[in-house]
């Protein structure tokens, strides 16, 4: 253990062992961490609510290396990486909370996710083989979507001799160079400005494959628009709790004027959406509950003609099942349910139409 160990790298390490993804920090509170997605409390008799003074002396220790480390107090907010050797890598976020501070530190596993271990799809190999279009996958924040691209990326790069150029904030799993394929990672904020820079720069750097990252405003929509059109795979993720979601989300970032012409370029250049979501597994740990979208014929139409068949997509994903792979979010937690992997309670409190949940799975 390094001799500049602080009490901040004490509670990481123990989120580390603990296998949790979130570590949660405030002034006058007890210490507390996310594990399997439920916040656990450390008892104050194990370990004190820390002060102020000693809230400050975290963050500092944290930002310490940074190489323009801000002044802590008047700050009201700060992002950052932070390392510790030989266990972990952490996303750090700094908050001002009732005139002091608070701290999140986000877990990034250093290994990169297992397909067969996360028991995804095996569809998504296929979704991943595209050569050209784009790929969304949605869900809140935490709901693993950067884990599941890593995941289909990683199996890319195994199989194909591709270049794959991804833009992260920050960079999370770090990709071997013994593949046929090889990804070069740029991180927003040290090897770029913004995501909007960086799709910019990508068409320049010879890319089969684009991890753009983050969807937030038209600008970056319409430049992840126009690699897709013009032969390149685009991923990246969105927001959103479904498949149909994920495109109204888009689409608000266009004035009405703007969206049919949206809505065309999205049908011609869309090639699978994928949502998720994770709840607790049965016996500990937890699993993805996945949507699946895949851009057929038909799912091509009903996009064209979005205001009046956008609300048909969801039957449409599951009448698709058997044949192209494709799923509704409700779908998959009956599937789940029925094999034992999560509670019905827990299925039920997740449920995009509960009420026709209940009634799929003959509890009304």
């Amino acid at each position: 253990m390094a001799d500049d160990w602080h009490l901040i790298d004490q509670l990481l390490l123990l989120l580390h062992k603990n296998n949790g993804s979130d570590l949660i920090v405030k002034t006058g509170d007890r210490i507390r961490m996310k594990l399997d997605g439920r916040v656990v409390t450390i008892p104050p008799e194990k370990m004190a609510p820390p002060t102020h003074d000693q809230v400050v002396e975290m963050i500092e220790h944290l930002i310490r290396k940074l190489p323009n480390p801000p002044k802590v107090e008047g700050s009201h907010n700060i992002d950052c990486q932070y390392t510790l050797e030989d266990v972990s890598h952490y996303r750090i976020h700094v908050m001002a909370t009732a005139r002091s501070f608070g701290i999140v530190a986000r877990r990034i596993p250093q290994e990169i996710p297992n397909f067969e271990k996360m028991q995804l799809p095996p569809v998504l190999n296929e979704i991943a083989d595209n050569r050209n279009g784009l790929i969304l996958v949605g869900g809140a924040t935490g709901s693993g979507k950067s884990t599941t691209l890593s995941a289909m990326l990683y199996r890319v790069i195994q199989r194909r001799p591709v270049h794959v150029v991804t833009l992260e904030d920050p960079i999370e799993f770090r990709y071997p160079v013994d593949c046929p394929g090889t990804v070069t990672q740029r991180e927003v904020g040290s090897d770029l400005e913004s995501y909007e820079q960086g799709l910019n720069d990508c068409l320049r750097e010879a890319p089969d494959i684009i991890l753009a990252g983050e969807i937030r405003d038209k600008k970056v929509i319409q430049m992840a628009l126009t690699a897709a059109e013009t032969g390149h795979l685009v991923a990246a993720t969105v927001h959103a709790t479904t498949a149909v979601g994920t495109i109204q989300r888009m689409m608000g970032a266009f004035s009405a004027e703007e969206q049919d012409a949206f809505i065309e370029r999205m049908a011609e250049s869309l090639r699978a959406i994928i949502v998720q979501k994770l709840l607790p597994r049965k016996g500990g740990g937890r699993v993805a509950v996945i949507e699946i979208l895949i851009v057929n014929a038909v799912i091509r139409q009903f996009i064209l003609d979005w205001e009046e068949k956008a609300q048909e997509i969801p039957r449409a994903l599951e009448e698709g099942h058997r044949i192209y792979g494709t799923q509704s979010f409700d779908q998959h937690l009956q599937m789940l349910v029925e094999d034992d992997v999560i509670s019905y309670e827990d299925a039920y409190a997740n449920a995009v139409f509960p009420e026709d949940f209940e009634m799929r799975m003959g509890r009304n």
